[in-house]
């Protein structure tokens, strides 16, 4: 069944049980109010009878010989009045004669209210004593219930009316308040068959409106899986031509080293070009499975790590390697929580990076400084600099500009976007920047560890330079 035929039937059961329970009381208390007139009548009636009576009586009339006829008509339904002594009627008025009243045995019935139900209709009585007798007063109620009757039906069919009429106005306005969801589901099932994320749903109106926020919402998750799938598209044809270099360059020396035409020292070059496009390829393997890692969202497993360790050991292994060109002009210590390897891995791949691309004889300058809040690592270098155009770019998976190519082919364009991936997964930010006309400045910011660092060893809290 559909939610929206559902909120009609709803809407529908809560219309009837409200109309149900004000007709019933509407109904109640107009046959009551009828029914109070008509015991107020009979005593009035009753009333009147026994003054007439007594006022007779007074005046030396026999008893047998009083005379109600002249009782003035009280209410508009059939009525009668009677004068019993010891079970004789003494005298009548009104219609006596209704076979209602007969079946009912009006004359013999007790003092008091009573109500009889005959195949005639519905009688009312009153019974009074007066002196050695009686008085009784009876109306016959079958008009009234006829027109009870007619009123329940009457009320009946209004219910239904309304009901009907409610479940209708629900429908509409349940489809109305729906269309939103409609075109969502019309949009989403058009996708699953077609695979265009490009289409929207574009519902206008109240931007309070739940449904229209959820449509919204709808498209802002398109959006991002459109792009989402975009970049994947990219990432795939970047993955296979950036693999498709290595592979092919591994085959065909593979294939000239199965000929035999070839002398030993071409034999050793192309030994040499399969290794390092190896190396090139395994390197860029491993930086994929990082990144598969990143988007499978790894768990996050921090530590207190001194940072200021990290740089110092990476310093040391670049050194003989960079030689006087890798410098740590000012270090102080500084614990963050994370992940040892991770971050070692990002210290290593900034300063790898720009001393690849610093010709020599320029200079790397590593400085880290503890500014309170965050650690903040700052690598500096002469090298060939990024352009205002490339700069947003620089993060994205295999972007390499132009002059990064040009300076080292062998690059894979996936260590910056690593190096992100590494600094959001601390809680930082990472920055890159041009250095005036020539180099560059990269600012990574990793918020502090909370103190104390118990889990960290205990550090010189004084700031030093390194040696360079």
């Amino acid at each position: 069944m559909t939610l929206r035929r559902r909120l009609a039937l709803w809407y529908g059961g809560v219309i009837a049980v409200v109309l149900a329970v004000a007709l019933t009381l509407a109904y109640l208390l107009h046959a009551e109010a009828h029914d109070s007139d008509v015991d107020s009548a009979l005593g009035d009636m009753a009333d009147k009878a026994q003054e007439q009576i007594d006022g007779e009586l007074h005046s030396g009339i026999p008893i047998d010989a009083v005379d109600l006829s002249d009782l003035s008509r009280a209410i508009d339904e059939p009525h009668a009045a009677w004068f019993v002594i010891n079970g004789k009627v003494v005298a009548t008025a009104g219609e006596i004669d209704l076979l209602s009243f007969k079946y009912a045995a009006v004359t013999d019935m007790l003092d008091g209210w009573h109500t009889s139900y005959t195949t005639e209709g519905r009688v009312r009585t009153y019974v009074v004593p007066i002196g050695i007798g009686h008085i009784v007063t009876a109306a016959d109620l079958s008009v009234i219930d006829r027109a009870n009757a007619d009123l329940r039906m009457t009320y009946f069919i209004l219910l239904l009316l309304g009901v009907g009429l409610g479940m209708a106005t629900a429908s509409t306005i349940a489809g109305s308040a729906l269309r939103p969801v409609a075109a969502v589901t019309e949009t989403a099932q058009e996708i699953a068959t077609s695979r265009d994320f490009s289409r929207r749903v574009h519902v206008r109106g109240d931007p309070n409106d739940e449904l229209v926020v959820l449509a919204k919402t709808f498209d802002d998750m398109l959006t991002s899986l459109d792009d989402a799938y975009r970049q994947q598209q990219r990432f795939l044809g970047d993955v296979s031509h950036e693999l498709r270099t290595p592979l092919t360059t591994i085959r065909g020396n593979a294939e000239l080293l199965s000929t035999s035409t070839m002398s030993s020292e071409q034999q050793h070059e192309s030994l040499l070009r399969i290794a390092r496009e190896s190396g090139r390829l395994s390197r860029l393997v491993d930086e994929l499975l990082m990144l598969a890692r990143a988007e499978a969202a790894e768990a996050f497993a921090p530590r207190a790590v001194h940072l200021d360790e990290i740089v110092m050991e990476t310093f040391d292994e670049l050194r003989p390697i960079a030689g006087g060109r890798l410098r740590v002009r000012w270090i102080e210590s500084a614990v963050v929580d994370g992940e040892r390897d991770r971050l070692k891995q990002l210290v290593l791949a900034l300063v790898d990076n720009a001393l690849r691309y610093t010709p020599e004889p320029g200079g790397v300058d590593i400085s880290l400084s503890d500014d309170g809040h965050d650690s903040v690592l700052r690598i500096e270098d002469e090298g060939i600099g990024i352009d205002d155009a490339d700069l947003p770019k620089v993060f994205d998976r295999f972007y390499r500009s132009t002059a990064a190519r040009r300076v080292n082919s062998s690059g894979s364009g996936l260590g910056l976007a690593i190096v992100r991936w590494i600094v959001e997964r601390h809680h930082g930010t990472v920055r890159i920047e041009r250095r005036g006309t020539r180099g560059t400045v990269v600012t990574v910011r990793i918020p502090l560890a909370a103190k104390p660092a118990q889990a960290a060893e205990p550090k010189p809290a004084a700031a030093r330079a390194a040696p360079a």
